[in-house]
């Protein structure tokens, strides 16, 4: 059965005359960039009934008015101690239904739901909080440690100010294997530049350093996909880049619906293939660099957070 779709003159980006019928119209020209990006992942979205001047809200439980065409993974949460049926979007009527509830953003896990306790991406978050802080050299700081470990890397924009930097990997690995990775790669970074990096999550604690956020390298985690609408007043996109695009500094506000689609698709034209990270696991711990598994909530230097992981290499 179709998917119904009502309001199509709702204003969704008021500051770019952008509707609810714009919002479709991107969702199914995008879709051969978009789908690889969330197929078979659970999927939290962002909506935005009253557009982007209203207040969003993140929503992980598929409601019952879904269509039963639409895909879904149950899982239990210890967060709210229930069962969350998340929706799993994999095809172009998926995608229309996105539209219809609102939408705008698409943020899956990094596990798919065929193997969900297995990450395929070690995903790195560069969100500055200052116009102070460089994004790009960060990012290029962190390709170039994970060259040193051996790892080649994928960048996006946020599609607000932060980039980030993804490492597709074997699906071989604990959450906590790949957490205390993306923490120990951080940390190598950090060592080298301890005045312009830190690794601590608590803003307290940052003292006006860029936070290299290792912390979504776990169960559930989620960034917003490549390809996705942002909730910004101007329609941005959370756009792939090229490395050398990043060295450039090159200017990504104008990478905004419908005109994103333009550009060619920078991890199509080098895509990475899915890596071991044995290797850079010997090549950390002869840095000097040890692996843990420590809580992002907790500050990393306190000992009782701390557990020291033994992996092979």
């Amino acid at each position: 059965m179709p998917i119904e779709f009502t309001s199509p003159h709702k204003r969704l980006w008021p500051a770019r005359g952008l509707t609810k019928a714009d919002l479709l119209a991107y969702y199914e020209a995008a879709a051969d960039r978009l789908l690889p990006h969330i197929a078979g992942r659970p999927l939290t979205l962002k909506r935005f009934n009253q557009g982007v001047g209203g207040e969003g809200f993140f929503q992980k439980n598929a409601p019952a008015s879904a269509p039963e065409s639409l895909g879904r993974y149950d899982t239990w949460t210890e967060s709210s101690h229930r069962v969350v049926s998340y929706a799993v979007v994999d095809d172009l009527d998926g995608l229309r239904w996105c539209a219809q509830s609102n939408a705008l953003e698409l943020h899956p896990w990094f596990s798919r739901v065929d193997m969900p306790e297995r990450l395929d991406t070690c995903p790195f978050d560069l969100d500055p909080w200052s116009a102070d802080q460089d994004v790009y050299r960060g990012a290029l700081d962190l390709r170039a440690a994970l060259s040193e470990l051996g790892l080649d890397a994928l960048v996006k924009t946020s599609g607000k100010r932060g980039l980030h930097v993804y490492v597709p990997i074997e699906r071989a690995y604990e959450f906590s294997d790949v957490s205390a990775f993306a923490l120990a790669v951080c940390r190598l970074v950090a060592s080298r530049q301890p005045d312009l990096y830190t690794v601590e999550m608590r803003k307290a604690d940052r003292s006006g350093r860029l936070l290299l956020d290792w912390s979504r390298a776990g169960s559930a985690q989620t960034m917003v996909a490549a390809w996705s609408p942002r909730g910004t007043p101007n329609a941005t996109v959370s756009t792939p880049l090229s490395w050398d695009e990043v060295a450039a500094g090159i200017d990504v506000t104008g990478f905004t619906v419908p005109g994103v689609l333009e550009r060619r698709d920078a991890w199509a034209d080098e895509p990475v293939a899915p890596q071991r990270l044995e290797p850079a696991f010997g090549a950390l711990r002869e840095a000097g660099i040890e692996l843990e598994a420590i809580s992002p909530r907790a500050r990393t230097m306190a000992p009782r957070t701390r557990r020291r992981l033994d992996l092979d290499t």
